[in-house]
């Protein structure tokens, strides 16, 4: 409305409010709302925010500075027992077999800008807000980065093919996870002609000397007909456990649903590999669905009547019984199965002690130190999950009116998985199970 002009000789005072829109509509129309006139809650509401529950599973050993950016693990095996009598000669040298394993440190990050002028504008702190958001993100990224870590090991070495072909010596499968290297000498080495991987593919037994990993092909030694189906399984394969007892998911159909007796099954797995339990259990992490299909086995129920309740996860374990202590998880992963390649596949995994190494590379708070920089920005360690110290960074304003700060949340390091192989029996990664259910 245009509004009416005073008369001269008078004094009035009156506001063009077309004139402009206002500093409101100058800020991303994402956080408009929070400027928005009338009555706003002063408080930001909490999102659905899963439990982080991989990373404290894992050993943590903190990598210290000056000692690059690549660290092997060294773990010995077991010698032979000597039952045969040696009757007064010298007993031969023996020598034991070792195994290793890498990690890599890497760096994660994220970062937020928040403009302090929408900020004092806000009725709530848009900063907290977004730093409160950022330790969420922090954490939910570490608990992915451990458990994809985890279960490309112990979910590893078994797939299968995916597109039928002519006969050749590529094979394109579901999966290469378990797949690229082969210990020599105990140490992981990529495949090659030279160090082929031993595998069986619909049970005939063949070789793999290459990976691709960005087209999920590979190499075999000798060429082959595809027929999609066909299971490839690694000479070195971790035990699964699959309701239906064949080699992959791709068997599985949806009334392949997951019983008590799979999880006794992992639990002897375990037993008969030494492998040594958390607190006298071990620890089975389980979906939502995994769950509900559990409480639908008599079995299940009647062992669940006498359970004893956790003391290391409270409200998140069903309790401990059968050897297991039973956490509620979220965040286990599934993958896409059956025949028909839609069928939603779950993937519970009951794991032992030290099944998952943490590197996290140490004093990554403390690296201005000494440079007379260092109380520029502000820099802290918060600790975003369990065994997960991230360093928080909130650096001051860059533009020119001194109002935009940048809020960052970084993370170095990484998650080894030992494999075992220098004890037992040819299977690697011994210290969890991966049970697979529709």
């Amino acid at each position: 409305m245009t509004p009416t002009i005073p008369k001269a000789g008078t004094t009035r005072s009156w506001f063009r409010l077309d004139r402009h829109a206002g500093v409101r509509a100058t800020v991303p129309a994402a956080i408009q709302a929070m400027l928005q006139n009338g009555i706003l809650d002063r408080v930001f509401r909490d999102a659905l925010v899963p439990n982080f529950l991989f990373p404290a599973i894992a050993d943590s050993e903190p990598w210290q500075g000056g000692l690059g950016d690549t660290k092997t693990f060294t773990r010995k095996g077991l010698l032979a027992p000597a039952t045969t009598p040696v009757t007064g000669s010298d007993p031969s040298a023996s020598t034991y077999s070792i195994e290793q394993w890498s990690v890599v440190m890497d760096q994660y990050a994220n970062s937020m800008d928040t403009n302090m002028l929408s900020n004092a504008m806000a009725l709530a702190s848009k900063f907290l807000a977004d730093v409160e958001t950022l330790g969420i993100n922090a954490g939910q990224t570490i608990n992915q980065v451990a458990r994809n870590k985890l279960y490309a090991s112990y979910a590893g070495g078994r797939t299968w093919c995916t597109t039928a072909g002519t006969s050749d010596t590529a094979i394109i499968v579901q999966s290469v996870n378990g797949f690229s290297t082969v210990n020599v000498n105990g140490v992981p080495t990529p495949v090659s002609g030279a160090n082929p991987l031993n595998v069986t593919i619909a049970g005939v037994a063949n070789t793999v000397v290459g990976v691709n990993t960005s087209t999920n092909t590979l190499t075999l030694g000798s060429a082959r007909v595809d027929v999609v189906g066909d299971a490839v399984i690694s000479s070195n394969a971790p035990t699964t456990i699959r309701a239906t007892g064949t080699n992959t998911a791709y068997d599985l159909a949806s009334s392949n649903t997951v019983t008590f007796q799979n999880f006794r099954s992992a639990v002897a797995r375990l037993r008969k590999m030494n492998v040594p339990t958390l607190g006298g259990y071990y620890v089975a992490h389980i979906d939502p669905d995994t769950e509900a299909e559990l409480f639908s086995d008599s079995d299940f129920k009647q062992a669940l009547q006498g359970r004893v309740d956790s003391p290391i996860y409270r409200d998140l374990s069903i309790g401990r019984f059968g050897g297991i202590d039973w956490v509620r998880n979220i965040e286990t992963p599934t993958i896409l199965g059956g025949s028909a390649g839609t069928l939603t596949v779950h993937r519970p995994i009951v794991l032992g002690a030290s099944a998952l190494m943490a590197a996290p590379f140490d004093n990554t708070g403390t690296l201005l130190s000494g440079t007379g920089v260092e109380d520029v920005p502000e820099v802290r360690q918060v600790n975003v999950a369990p065994g997960v110290d991230m360093t928080l960074l909130v650096r001051p304003p860059q533009d020119r009116l001194q109002q935009v700060l940048s809020s960052t949340w970084s993370w170095v390091g990484d998650y080894g998985v030992p494999t075992d192989a220098g004890s037992g029996d040819a299977a690697l990664y011994k210290r969890g199970v991966v049970i697979e259910h529709a």
